[in-house]
């Protein structure tokens, strides 16, 4: 297709920066072109959005530009959802839910272009939701690249994943114009030769065919997989700076160099630094700048810098400024030997596109450009000869500025934060980079001040504290708020003998909203509990430190009975119905409390002994409600000791691993094992998993147990590969150990060592795995699965088995609940049991059985369909060496 240009004023022209980094200025630059939405984004801020955004989301750019990416989506578990599927799992196409204002929400249909640079992404929106489309149907998003590359003065070639050209803007088919003018459908190598053609993105070297000469040019993902768009300067590389800034540039009366601020590399030079140092400008681009300079100085300082030019060392005063906030780039201004800076010289800064502001050596106001007048409102004329502060906010005070000018008489250098006031009289913050101008005799004769806009990002600082401190959905503070409030109120409790009391609230079995009315309406609940709980007391602080735990701190109370008030007001707020959707939800929520200064006078103790009174009521049921007692004190040293036990378990290789066999129960066949990790305490004998595990997870020691697991696991099935038993075998494993523990690193470790395949191994996992979006857990999942590791999904049956969940992850295999086998003569239960089995048969997942101990049970799983069974019916948990001779 060949794209025709979109009508313009003459004078209307784009060029685009094609330099390194600044592929998101050519979408930028052209927003207010398209229909569609435009939001560029980082990884977790959204950078900028079109009008279009605006008026599809129904907010204003200030709410939109700066704020977290989250801020789109109605709640955080649908940004992890759109957000693995986009940055993670790389799709182009799609369905985005939204949230709007008051609560509403939209479906809208995306095309993306992820990491167009490096953490940056571009993401199209329209109205209508993706469905169902067809190679026929016309997208509505791919109307989008025609009219970006018809819009741009520079030549444009879409290319395919063949490097076959698919399109063509006019400049492009004037400049490589052949007979017949279509250029669609040509290999791109029959017009030109790229310097990195493997390059996937980035700045390239294009020299055609035709013997011109090479053209500066710059690769973008293009809008299908595997395609790039080509853009092409209209000058040779060296040219690339004259098209961003000036002519002034070139013909400036001083030597003027841009240098690449990580490896000092020339990256444009002007006419008189060509006359200075005795060399064409394009011979100087690419050169390190240390090749034209006699000192071994490598820093980029203002100062008497020892130049070499015409076969000759020469002295110069020469300027460093870098040209913008992160130091990419610096220009590099120096006279020669005689050559004096003189205010005329600063003209070369009249057409900046940033704010500029001049100064003498006494920091009266010399000059301003047009971007600081468009900025503030304030003209040449009102501030030539005024101190520097009558261009600021009034803001900062005198002391600042004495701060500022002392910087720059000692270090020549100053760069901070700056206050202006626009044209409307608000006040906003600014960045400025302040630099001295030295003669050759070292005197200063001026300061340059170049502006950085700081208004987005003190936006996005200012959204980014608000979520390091508050949880996103609830809006309550997190726990190490809590902390410090009781920092703060100790001192005072003491000194006026008043309680403090810290109270873990953990809702009962919050899960089962979720399962039943979804999570939306499940987190509306949490929202109203927060809301309910901090408008129940004054005298009450409440934090979110779990999904559904929260913890309380209760002040300015002076008897315990008033403490005690208080917890049951906390209590008693939740029984109240919460409205779930159209329904109403009843929570009950068991709690536990311990008193300052009774109980402990310090945070973390309190914590702990308010958690162990948490836990005594939970096992007194939901809705109970307990505080510290002396009694609790003795049962949390004896796990403290089992803890301690624990750790020198794992370091004197106590722990030890038995498999039980998995059966076909047709054929009564071992076709796999389980590994069951056991702990041989010296004293107590064999341990079972249930009984130790839980400490270790408190303990921290859970993620050693899985590595030193996994380990013994893969020792012992490799011995049997080697004796011809190729028998795979299963292992436990938790969402913590992959998220943070980073087990499947170990895994691949452990199988490369023991020279064990990766089929081997199947992981057990719990359905978490399946309902969390964590970004290192889904990875975690993936990297398993590409590299053959089976998994399965345990527990399956006691809550309804999530198949969008199922279909999204790489899953092998269903395990049954034991509860489901146990009571399988129960109506319901069989009912459950035959409804999974179709559903996984459906998916195309195996089914296991698990604690099979009767015939009943083998019979009835056999009438199902269910052939692969395990349990004690066929063979306990068997040592190693038993194991291998039953194999």
């Amino acid at each position: 297709m060949e794209l025709a240009p979109v009508p313009r004023e003459p004078d209307d022209l784009f060029v685009p920066d094609l330099t390194e980094g600044a592929e998101a200025g050519l979408y930028l630059s052209l927003f207010e072109l398209m229909n569609e939405g435009l939001i560029i984004a980082s990884d977790e801020t959204i950078l900028e959005v079109n009008s279009a955004v605006c008026r599809l989301l129904e907010r204003s750019y200030r709410d939109l530009a700066g704020q977290p990416l989250s801020s789109l989506f109605p709640t955080e578990r649908a940004f992890l959802k759109a957000r693995g599927a986009l940055f993670i799992q790389g799709e182009m196409r799609g369905s985005l839910r939204v949230g709007l204002p008051g609560g509403r929400e939209r479906d809208l249909s995306y095309v993306a272009a992820a990491r167009i640079r490096p953490g940056v992404h571009a993401l199209i929106l329209s109205p209508d939701p993706v469905t169902g489309l067809t190679p026929n149907v016309q997208r509505a998003a791919d109307a989008v690249w025609p009219r970006l590359a018809a819009a741009l003065d520079q030549a444009a070639l879409v290319v395919d994943a063949r490097g076959k050209i698919m399109a063509a803007n006019a400049p492009a088919r004037r400049r490589f114009s052949r007979e017949g003018g279509a250029l669609t459908g040509l290999p791109l190598s029959a017009l030109c030769s790229l310097s990195d053609p493997a390059r996937e993105s980035g700045p390239v070297t294009v020299t055609p065919t035709d013997g011109a000469p090479a053209m500066h040019g710059r690769l973008l993902a293009g809008p299908e997989p595997g395609w790039q768009v080509l853009l092409l300067s209209a000058s040779s590389p060296v040219a690339a700076v004259d098209t961003r800034a000036s002519q002034v540039f070139r013909h400036a009366p001083q030597a003027m160099l841009v240098v690449r601020g990580s490896d000092h590399t020339i990256l444009a030079a002007n006419d008189m630094a060509a006359t200075m140092h005795g060399r064409e400008r394009s011979a100087l681009v690419g050169m390190r700048l240390s090749t034209l300079r006699s000192d071994t100085v490598s820093t980029l300082e203002s100062g008497n810098w020892q130049w070499l030019g015409g076969g000759k060392s020469f002295t110069a005063h020469t300027q460093a400024q870098a040209l913008d906030g992160t130091h990419s780039e610096w220009l590099i201004v120096h006279g020669g030997a005689s050559t004096s800076a003189s205010p005329v010289d600063f003209d070369i800064f009249s057409t900046n596109a940033r704010a500029v502001i001049v100064t003498d050596a006494e920091h009266k106001i010399l000059s301003i450009n047009a971007a600081f007048t468009t900025l503030t409102g304030l003209d040449i004329h009102a501030l030539r000869g005024k101190p520097l502060a009558d261009a600021a906010s009034g803001r900062q005070d005198d002391a600042f500025f004495e701060r500022l000018q002392s910087s720059l008489g000692t270090h020549q250098a100053w760069q901070g934060e700056f206050w202006l006031r626009n044209r409307k009289g608000e006040a906003f913050p600014e960045w400025l980079s302040f630099n001295s101008v030295l003669n050759a005799d070292g005197a200063t004769v001026a300061h340059i001040g170049l502006f950085s806009d700081l208004s987005a990002r003190k936006q996005a600082e200012a959204r980014s504290d608000y979520l390091v401190n508050h949880d996103a959905m609830t809006g309550l503070p997190k726990a190490h708020f809590i902390r410090a409030r009781f920092t703060e109120l100790t001192p005072g409790a003491l000194r006026k003998q008043q309680h403090l009391a810290l109270t873990f609230v953990d809702i009962d079995q919050f899960k089962q909203i979720n399962t039943a009315h979804g999570t939306a309406q499940g987190d509306q609940v949490l929202q109203q509990f927060a809301t309910r709980i901090r408008q129940c007391s004054p005298r009450i602080q409440l934090a979110r430190v779990g999904s559904d735990r929260f913890l309380a701190l209760i002040h300015g109370v002076e008897l315990l009975s008033d403490v005690t008030r208080e917890v049951h007001a906390l209590h008693d707020a939740i029984k109240t119905p919460f409205k779930a959707g159209p329904v109403s939800v009843t929570l009950t929520a068991s709690l536990g409390a311990a008193v300052f200064p009774g109980d402990g006078a310090d945070f973390d103790e309190l914590c702990a002994l308010a958690s162990a009174a948490l836990e005594r009521a939970r096992l007194e049921g939901p809705g109970a409600v307990r505080f510290h007692t002396d009694e609790l004190n003795t049962a949390s040293f004896e796990q403290a000791a089992l803890e301690r036990s624990l750790a020198h378990a794992l370091e004197r290789d106590e722990l030890v691993m038995y498999f039980q066999p998995v059966v076909d129960a047709q054929t009564g066949c071992i076709i796999a094992a389980e590994a069951l990790v056991r702990w041989q305490h010296p004293d107590m004998g064999l341990v079972p998993a249930h009984q130790f595990l839980p400490i270790a997870q408190s303990a921290g020691l859970d993620l050693e147990i899985g590595r030193q697991a996994l380990r013994m696991v893969c020792r012992h099935a490799a011995e049997w590969h080697q004796a011809g038993q190729t028998t795979p075998v299963a292992i436990g494993a938790t969402e913590h150990m992959l998220t943070y523990g980073r087990l499947q690193e170990t895994l691949l470790e452990v199988l490369a060592e023991t020279g064990l395949p990766a089929s081997a191994i199947e992981l057990n996992l719990p359905e978490s795995c399946l309902t969390q979006d964590h970004d290192d857990l889904v990875k975690a999942l993936y990297a398993l699965d590409n590299a053959g590791v089976r998994l399965a999904i345990t527990g399956v049956g006691a809550t309804p088995l999530p198949l969008a969940r199922l279909r999204q992850r790489p899953v092998h295999r269903l395990k049954l609940d034991r509860a489901l086998i146990r009571d399988l003569t129960h109506a319901d239960n069989h009912s459950v049991l035959a409804a999974t089995l179709a559903a996984s048969a459906a998916l195309g997942l195996r089914l296991q059985a698990v604690g099979v101990e009767s015939i009943e049970q083998q019979d009835a799983l056999l009438a199902l369909g269910c052939h692969r069974q395990q349990g004690r019916l066929f063979a306990a948990p068997l040592a190693p060496d038993d194991f291998a001779q039953l194999l």
